[in-house]
């Protein structure tokens, strides 16, 4: 009977450390990521999951700290992502025209200004948004508030970083 329940301990024992070593490889690759946005002089969001918090970062400033409302990234989501597009629930009437505006085009800028209903579409499938039409079953997202997800948008262009540190991060184990 012992020797069953020392073989027991041992099955489950190498589980736990299979699965705590791949934990821990994901941490260190999101942290190393973390570390190489960190370097260059440019602005990158950094996805805390464990404090469920999204910043918008520079080097080591944190110019806006965003309260996550709603996370279905899923167990172990990319750790490096790119802001690809910044979408809109609507399109203008030529999808094709390319428009710019200059800083005294108040209407334009009015049309680019970020909108409740507006989203960051990011390498990987991970759209953050703040309005419940973004919402699909299965879809990696991240919901935030929608004063939140306006200056976030207004902010960010596409090809920033989004770096995404697993929960748990900081005990070296994911939640």
């Amino acid at each position: 009977m012992k020797r069953w329940a020392l073989l027991w301990g041992l099955f489950l024992g190498v589980g736990a450390a299979a699965d705590s070593g791949e934990e821990l490889v994901h941490i260190n690759a999101a942290l190393k990521a973390w570390l190489q946005v960190m370097e260059a002089d440019a602005p990158y969001l950094l996805l805390d999951r464990g404090a469920a918090e999204l910043r918008l970062v520079h080097g080591k400033a944190v110019m806006r700290s965003m309260a996550v409302v709603a996370d279905s990234l899923g167990a172990q989501p990319l750790v490096r992502s790119v802001v690809e597009y910044r979408l809109r629930h609507y399109r203008p009437s030529d999808p094709w025209s390319r428009l710019s505006s200059s800083p005294f085009d108040w209407e334009q800028n009015l049309v680019e200004d970020a909108a409740a209903q507006s989203a960051l579409y990011c390498t990987g499938g991970i759209l953050v948004h703040a309005s419940p039409v973004w919402i699909r079953p299965g879809a990696a997202t991240l919901q935030l508030g929608v004063n939140d997800l306006r200056a976030l948008y207004n902010a960010c262009k596409p090809g920033i970083p989004l770096i995404l540190l697993p929960g748990g991060w900081r005990e070296g184990r994911r939640l």
